[in-house]
């Protein structure tokens, strides 16, 4: 098959990594895949076997990337010389694509607007209409009005998660999960746990409010208040504002995947508070189990019972409270961080792709 797959940019986000991944899968696959992008993004961070395109503001093709241009422009009205860039793309370089996959609410757009062959389809990876909701500002306003709107276009989609199957404005019939590179994530050799010495609790540092590492950093304090033996390592900093380091934390940034798995590796414990789409895919807890690092989390997948500490949102002590709970029975500790990795082994790439092409076939 022919794949066209248009993008807003390239960036370090989970959802960049997910369509370099995809796409690379594909290709390896023997399928034809290619990345749509206008010219004033970055060159990708996470790489890609698939073939890129930059595009100019009028569709037309660039020679190379430059995220320097004069011509970048942001806000609504950025947004929309994007998307009309991208439609004129696909109509050029993509007219006789089998699929053409839309991977984000905004990208929708020009995937329905573009007169040609393929079967169009949209992958879900969150509900983004709520991410534009906790900004303020008109252009955000917009912006959230355009990815609502987005989940009435006629595209088929596929959600990264099932609470997405009927989730406020969208529906949706199909499922396909992120994966995980277990090349990378693996557990360390001695994965044996022990609640001696200093405990090093970790979180991925986010600065929008909705990853609630504000209250991973509360709770670590409260620990420390407390007389437990602890130290925090928040990987990228990225603090929200007004936070500060406090004594016995410190940033770590790791410079690419392979790091990223040493600093999981590093911890005893992984903290991920975030407060919004709970049951949705969160690459700290996946990656985390991928480790064998237990988890405390606000219930992201595929995070349960079973498996991780459940917290409530918005709630700094009962992190602390869950982390000394685990703390004096570190045999389920052992437990539940073996069941999710488990768990987690179904998440390959290898398995996440296939059945993403499956639906292409259907």
């Amino acid at each position: 098959m022919r794949i066209t797959i248009p993008v807003l940019g390239f960036g370090r986000a989970g959802g960049n990594r997910v369509i370099a991944e995809l796409a690379s899968c594909w290709v390896d696959m023997g399928h034809e895949v290619c990345i749509l992008s206008r010219d004033s993004s970055m060159s990708p961070y996470f790489p890609t076997r698939a073939k890129i395109i930059w595009l100019k503001p009028d569709g037309t093709q660039a020679i190379v990337n430059n995220p320097d241009s004069a011509e970048k422009r942001l806000g609504y009205r950025g947004v929309l010389s994007n998307l009309h860039s991208l439609k004129i793309g696909m109509e050029t370089y993509a007219f006789d694509s089998d699929i053409v996959l839309a991977n984000h609410a905004l990208t929708a757009w020009p995937v329905s607007w573009a007169r040609i062959l393929a079967r169009k389809f949209f992958y879900v990876q969150a509900y983004e209409p709520e991410y534009y909701a906790l900004a303020r500002g008109l252009n955000n306003r917009l912006l959230q009005a355009l990815c609502t709107g987005s989940y009435f276009l006629p595209l088929q989609r596929i959600v990264n998660a099932p609470i997405y199957f009927k989730y406020r404005f969208l529906r949706a019939k199909h499922f396909v999960p992120p994966g995980i590179d277990f090349s990378l994530m693996y557990p360390k050799e001695d994965s044996s746990f022990s609640p001696t010495g200093v405990i090093i609790l970790g979180c991925i540092g986010r600065n929008e409010p909705q990853k609630g590492i504000r209250y991973a950093i509360e709770a670590f304090n409260k620990l420390r208040e407390a007389g437990y033996k602890v130290k925090l390592l928040i990987a990228y900093g990225n603090l929200p504002p007004g936070l500060e380091l406090s004594p016995d934390s410190e940033i770590v940034t790791p410079k690419n995947d392979k790091e990223l798995g040493d600093f999981y590796r590093s911890l005893d414990i992984l903290i991920a508070p975030g407060t919004v789409q709970l049951g949705a895919p969160h690459y700290p807890v996946m990656e985390a189990m991928a480790c064998g690092i237990p988890v405390i989390t606000t219930g992201y997948m595929p995070a349960d019972l079973s498996n991780a500490w459940i917290v409530q949102t918005h709630d700094s002590q009962s992190i602390a409270t869950t982390v000394s709970i685990m703390l004096a029975d570190w045999q389920t500790v052992r437990n539940k961080a073996q069941i999710a990795y488990q768990a987690i082994q179904s998440f390959s790439w290898e398995i996440v792709s296939k059945k993403m092409i499956g639906i292409f076939s259907e």
